[in-house]
């Protein structure tokens, strides 16, 4: 005889099993189950004005961008968009990216040599393998190295993210944002360096508090992400349905076994977040298998969600 919590995985198991045979699910493939999307195909395409002015920012080095915006808003995919096209897309060889991550001890010096450290890879920049130690020093090779993306017309997008690690203390903030000042800083006519920033609020309004001047210079400053609705969220449900199907997903593919009073109570236990959205998702799903298991039928209803999530 099994325990109680090894009944409730074989229940749980052969629930979902059940359900998405029924469905038409590939085994091992649960729709919103992931934290991270399984498949750009499941990406619903929203923030097109926001990506259209940072293009525009980007090209005429018009100033530094930040996207501020709650945790699961979708920060992380709106950053992986841009990084992709501008590192591995049609117009890569215009553009040099840096990405700057796990920030919560960096220092200036250790900012300045993660910088060099992902300018190493383009072949058009002379990058030394070994750096100073005197922070100042450091910096006159960040300097050299601006000097040769000037020459070379190459634009750097220096991307940061997870600001609000860093702004727990304010030292180590203190720092990151001297070095990002002093790298925005950097080229003669136009910036040679394009700050690329994300965080929640509480990381902006440390930026405001600590460094008014780097603050000043966000030409597209605290930006935020769109919220998903009805349709959006409609749309999401059946990109990760055609992705558990291993189908390709086209305009008008059905959301089917979501009824529309299913989706409307997802957009309504949701906080518009793509992150909230695909939870409540999951959740509908999980009502919809255990329904099924109970023999009351394979369509998710807002009833569904009441009685099962």
């Amino acid at each position: 005889m099994s325990d109680q919590f090894t009944a409730a995985l074989d229940d749980a198991e052969a629930a979902h099993a059940r359900y998405g045979e029924q469905l038409g699910l590939v085994e091992g493939r649960t729709p919103f189950a992931a934290e991270s999307l399984p498949d750009a195909r499941v990406a619903v395409r929203v923030n097109e004005d926001l990506l259209q002015e940072v293009a525009s920012h980007i090209l005429t080095r018009a100033g530094h961008i930040s996207v501020i915006d709650k945790r699961g808003a979708g920060k992380t995919h709106f950053r992986e968009l841009v990084y992709d096209a501008l590192s591995d897309g049609p117009r890569s060889d215009e553009f040099a990216i840096a990405r700057i991550r796990e920030v919560e001890s960096i220092t200036t010096r250790r900012l300045y040599t993660r910088l060099l450290d992902e300018l190493s890879k383009y072949e058009a920049l002379d990058v030394p393998e070994t750096y100073p130690h005197p922070t100042d020093e450091v910096r006159q090779v960040v300097e050299d190295v601006a000097d040769q993306l000037e020459e070379t017309g190459l634009t750097c997008i220096v991307q940061v993210d997870q600001l609000e690690d860093a702004a727990r203390n304010t030292r180590t903030f203190e720092q990151l944002l001297a070095g990002l000042q002093s790298i925005g800083d950097l080229g003669e006519s136009e910036p040679v360096f394009i700050l690329f920033l994300f965080g929640t609020p509480t990381a902006a309004d440390r930026i405001d508090e600590l460094r008014e001047t780097l603050s000043s210079r966000l030409v597209a400053k605290n930006r935020s992400l769109e919220r998903f609705g009805f349709e959006e969220t409609e749309e999401l449900i059946a990109r990760w349905l055609a992705w558990a199907r291993d189908e390709e997903y086209t305009d008008g593919y059905l959301s089917d076994p979501y009824t529309a009073s299913a989706i409307q109570t997802v957009v309504d236990r949701s906080d518009g977040t793509p992150r909230s959205v695909r939870q409540q998702c999951y959740h509908a799903y999980r009502a919809g298998a255990r329904q099924f298991a109970a023999d009351e039928g394979i369509e998710i209803t807002d009833e569904t969600i009441e009685d099962y999530a």
